[in-house]
């Protein structure tokens, strides 16, 4: 008689039990798994399905892990971007107080475009500042 971890064997029959549609190795073991009397061919059988369905399993976790660890970097990545963006933001924002060329930078990229639709009201104030500061 194969050796057959019968609480995995179990709770994979009970998990593939749920599922709408499984698939021909999962019905197998749903079958081999619901029998109360294996033959030892049915257990060297369910013995290879069980050893394919963990080695299954190892392989989505560390999938799982793999997509994690990307998600990690590109978090990591558009943080900094974002941190950069505000840093460049707040040093052009200080110098337009006392540049009137980096006021009339800051008021071009406003009129021009670079500055969303969405967003000019949020800025409108401070651009009005910068201009009065310096003229």
């Amino acid at each position: 008689m194969a050796n057959i971890d019968t609480e995995y064997l179990n709770s994979l029959v009970t998990r593939f039990k749920a599922y709408k549609k499984p698939n021909d190795t999962q019905k197998l073991i749903i079958a081999l798994g619901s029998k109360s009397e294996r033959s030892d061919d049915d257990d060297k059988k369910l013995t290879v399905l069980l050893r394919a369905e963990k080695k299954a399993d190892e392989l989505m976790k560390a999938r799982a892990a793999t997509q994690r660890i990307m998600n990690a970097e590109k978090t990591a990545a558009r943080k900094l971007e974002t941190r950069k963006k505000v840093i460049w933001g707040a040093a052009l924002k200080t110098a337009s107080k006392d540049s009137p060329q980096i006021a009339q930078l800051m008021q071009k990229l406003f009129n021009e475009g670079y500055v969303s639709k969405s967003d000019q009201d949020v800025v409108k104030d401070d651009l009005m500042h910068s201009n009065n500061a310096n003229h």
